[in-house]
Parts: C-alpha cells; sequence; structure tokens
C-alpha cells in the first residue's frame, strides 16, 4: 500500500508542477528538483526512467499529456482544445488522486483531521455501474429522509451523478410493468442493491442532455417554468469573483455594468435552484424574471414570518 501510496502522491504532484508552471515548461532535472523540496516524508525524487513512465500513467489515467518540446528543450503541459466535459473530467480524476493520498496521510499522521463522515453509498457504485453497463434492472432497498423505513424498489439505471460531494443513481424506475419518467436517487438513501433480469425497452432519451438545462440534480420546474428563461442577477465586483471561480451553470455569462457584476443563465428553474441562490443571502439580487422574483419574495416573507 505504502508504494502505491507513493505511486499516486508522485503522479499528482507531476501533474501539480505542470500547472503551475503552464506552457513554460521544465525540465527533468527541474522536476526532480521540486519535487524533492515539496517532499514531507516521501523520496519523491525518481529516475529519468521512472519520469517517464509516470508520464505515461498520467496520460492514461488522467489523459493529460505532457510532452517533450525539442524547442524549449523541456517538458511541457500540453494545452489543446478539448472540450469543458473532458476538461472537468480530468480535473474530477486528478481530485481523486489527491483525496487517495490525503486519505493515506490522515491514516498515517496528525496533520491531517477530517471530520466526521456520514455513509456516501458509493459501496453500491460496482453493482450499480454494472446494472448500467450490462442494461441490467436494479433491485434496491431506499429509505427516504421523511420515511422510518425502505421501500423495495426496481428501476433501470442510466446515469451516475456527482453534484457537491454527493452521488445519485438516474434511471427510469419500473412500477406494474411501466417505466416512469427519468427519477433520480440519492446513494447514500440506500440500504441495499442487487442487479436483476436484463431491462425492457428503454425510450431513446439522451439522459446527460436532460441535465443541461438544470441546476443541480433537481429536474422538477418550478410552477410556470416549462422551458428555459433568461434567468439574470447582481451582486458586487468582489463578490462576482465567487462565480467565476465557481459557475452555477455552463450558460452563465459575467460582465459588469455600471459598477456591478450582471450573471446571466439560461435555465430552467427549479426549488434547487432557488436554495442555491438563497445561500447568498443579501450577497446577490435576482433581476429577472419577475415570475422567479415573486418566488423567492414570497419564500423570503414565509422565512421572516417565522420569527415576527
Amino acid at each position: 500500500m505504502a508504494g502505491k501510496h507513493l505511486l499516486m502522491s508522485r503522479l499528482t504532484r507531476i501533474v501539480e508542477l505542470f500547472q503551475i508552471n503552464g506552457e513554460n515548461g521544465l525540465t527533468y532535472e527541474e522536476v526532480n528538483e521540486r519535487l524533492f523540496s515539496m517532499q514531507v516524508d516521501d523520496n519523491l525524487q525518481i529516475s529519468l526512467r521512472t519520469f517517464q513512465r509516470d508520464l505515461k500513467d498520467i496520460a492514461t489515467l488522467l489523459n493529460v499529456h505532457i510532452v517533450y518540446d525539442r524547442t524549449k528543450r523541456k517538458y511541457v503541459l500540453q494545452m489543446d482544445g478539448f472540450d469543458n466535459q473532458l476538461n472537468n473530467h480530468r480535473r474530477f480524476a486528478l481530485d481523486g488522486l489527491k483525496m487517495f493520498h490525503i486519505a493515506q496521510d490522515a491514516l498515517s499522521s496528525n496533520f491531517v483531521y477530517i471530520k466526521e463522515s456520514k455513509a456516501s453509498g458509493l459501496e453500491y457504485y460496482p453493482v450499480i455501474k454494472k446494472a448500467i453497463v450490462n442494461q441490467k434492472y436494479l433491485h434496491f432497498a431506499y429509505q427516504k429522509f421523511d420515511q422510518y423505513k425502505s421501500n423495495n424498489r426496481k428501476m433501470a439505471p442510466q446515469l451516475l451523478i456527482e453534484n457537491k460531494k454527493r452521488w445519485y443513481v438516474v434511471g427510469y424506475e419500473e412500477r406494474n410493468g411501466k417505466l416512469s419518467t427519468l427519477k433520480t436517487f440519492a446513494l447514500d438513501r440506500f440500504q441495499s442493491a442487487e442487479i436483476g433480469r436484463e431491462s425492457s425497452l428503454i425510450p431513446a432519451v439522451n439522459v446527460k442532455k436532460h441535465f443541461k438545462d438544470f441546476y443541480g440534480v433537481g429536474t422538477l420546474p418550478l410552477e410556470g417554468f416549462d422551458d428555459r428563461v433568461d434567468v439574470e442577477i447582481e451582486t458586487s465586483i468582489e463578490y462576482g469573483k465567487y462565480f467565476r471561480t465557481l459557475p452555477l451553470h455552463e450558460s452563465q455569462i459575467i460582465t459588469i455594468v455600471n459598477g456591478k457584476t450582471q450573471i446571466k443563465f439560461q435555465i430552467i428553474p427549479t426549488m434547487e435552484f432557488i436554495a442555491e441562490l438563497l445561500s447568498h443571502n443579501f450577497q446577490i439580487k435576482v433581476i429577472k424574471p419577475f415570475v422567479l422574483v415573486d418566488s423567492i419574495k414570497k419564500i423570503l416573507e414565509k422565512n421572516l414570518s417565522q420569527y415576527l
């Protein structure tokens, strides 16, 4: 395990070095020097042969390509035109590597503190993945937060989604021989899961596209919103930097107007989207559409009435 931990730690740190240095690149000697300077209790220095093997592993695991530039006589991070989705996958894979060696540090040191963690449901990932890949039904016991016991359910799973460090499975629930519309189930509410027989004919729906018009994993539109609308919010220039680093939605467009940051989305509003907007308190103001503004006002008035 120690050897695997060291390898994962080294791969992660190599990618971080090239992310920091961008297109300027690094020589093998410079990489080794920096690996030595950042070590805590592991010797991360490597031979040239091992370094080249590491670059192949990084390309395979993360689809991140660090190549030798003969003109610069340095290794450089290849900056290409991959789409946002692939870049998201790269970041996710890199975060996974980081979490691996952080978890190992937490077990073997006293400088990492992990607060009490609840069940994530990820123990069911292998069986759900197998059901999706092999187009099988998934039989599972599911307990909602507002229920005292779990219910046995059956679905044709289509997609696994991660959102805000929680995992969900999306698919068609079967009841009385009929398939429902797409439903989303949180893995941390699973009590058990097993694979069933091959699933019946599934509607030809692009499940990933199904979520493109929504924020998060909730897809039940607010009353009066059946399609995408232009949503505009306003905040200060300083607070606007938050949305630059953590965009709420892929349709997000930020502009500066009259000393204010204006952020526009094309989205189907849901309660999950409203909850996200309200989490920013007085820092933001919803400008339009007016129907959404009225919905937020009613929620705020109801909240305030509890304290009167």
